[in-house]
């Protein structure tokens, strides 16, 4: 077992959480990312693309196609913000100084544009309809040309300076749009450089499955692009309360929201964990490829069960004292008939 943060290890396992957070807000909020993203692409017949690199996103030619290399670190930006002092003028501007308004710094301000839209406006793949922001704002739905339009005029109406990508995505998004010609947005840190949001799914970031075209318009080209190989260790690790649920976030720093805990469970595909606590709140999660998360955590002692085929695989208190990310390893349990089979 493994924890990131003090532990202290007696008949129990304690790991620490500080202060009571959010038990509302744990179905509802997004979720912060963290770790690395690899992806070799075939881009699509006829698509120009070229090498880019920008704070978190790394594109490059290799042998049979190209590389982007997607980093999850926190973006660790200072850069200052300050609310504009004048009356709105129009729609576009009046929902982005609400939006804004109280934010400290860039990174404040972008995630609560970003967090707005994705909770007001809805993917709708009708290309007969008008994709301007005010057209936009005024529906509550856009495809992904019209969402970054939006978003880029939102944040551009509090002096946030973001511009539109084109670009190719190698798998669906949750959020409606399929793998094809896509768009999302880039936004400029003064100590960071350009870091790309897609405004309805990812926020500061944009996956390896994510490729940068080199050209404005995005015409229908013949042939489709080809996920050659992935490898992404992208884990969520926290809450990103704002965020609407299904928005994954890159932190600006590594402050914890909340306390999580990670049940590691080797071949433990199908065994389900059940976390409940000392007040009768109980969670219950799938080990799924063999991993099962609790974020969002209170303080409070907790007792964890993880049971597979019908079998208590493990038991275990814990208590939750400071925010930490906590990490539990639970043996693969073998079957009876297997343990019988042995000599």
């Amino acid at each position: 077992m493994s924890c990131r943060g003090p532990l202290r290890i007696r008949s129990s396992i304690a790991l620490a959480f500080a202060a009571s957070l959010w038990a509302s807000v744990a179905a509802a909020a997004g979720h912060t990312v963290v770790g690395t993203d690899v992806a070799r692409l075939l881009p699509p017949a006829g698509a120009r693309v070229a090498p880019y690199e920008n704070d978190g996103y790394s594109l490059r030619f290799v042998e049979g196609g190209v590389e982007v290399r997607v980093d999850l670190s926190p973006v660790r930006s200072r850069a200052r913000f300050t609310a504009p002092r004048r009356q709105p003028e129009g729609a576009v501007e009046e929902a982005a100084f609400a939006a804004a308004a109280g934010a400290r710094d860039r990174y404040e301000a972008v995630s609560a544009v970003l967090d707005w839209e994705a909770t007001s406006i809805r993917y709708r793949l009708d290309r007969d309809a008008p994709q301007d922001p005010d057209s936009v704002l005024a529906r509550g739905t856009a495809y992904c040309t019209g969402v970054a339009r939006l978003a880029v005029a939102l944040l551009g109406a509090v002096g946030v300076e973001a511009r539109e990508v084109p670009g190719y995505i190698f798998e669906d998004l949750p959020s409606g749009p399929r793998s094809g010609f896509h768009r999302w947005i880039e936004v400029w840190y003064p100590d960071r450089g350009w870091v790309f949001s897609d405004p309805l799914a990812t926020h500061h970031f944009v996956p390896a499955t994510y490729l940068r075209i080199a050209e404005e318009s995005l015409a229908e080209l013949p042939g489709r692009g080809v996920l050659l190989a992935r490898t992404s260790r992208a884990e969520e690790i926290d809450l990103a309360p704002g965020a609407p649920d299904g928005v994954r976030v890159r932190a600006n720093d590594a402050t914890r929201n909340a306390a999580a805990l990670v049940v590691r469970m080797a071949g433990g595909s199908g065994a389900e964990a059940v976390l409940e606590s000392s007040r009768g709140e109980r969670r219950a999660a799938w080990i799924e490829d063999g991993v099962a998360r609790f974020l969002g955590l209170e303080t409070g002692n907790y007792e964890l069960q993880v049971r597979s085929g019908g079998r208590l695989a493990a038991d275990k208190a814990l208590i939750f004292r400071a925010p930490v990310l906590g990490e539990v390893r639970i043996p693969a349990v073998v079957p009876p008939a297997a343990r019988g089979g042995m000599r």
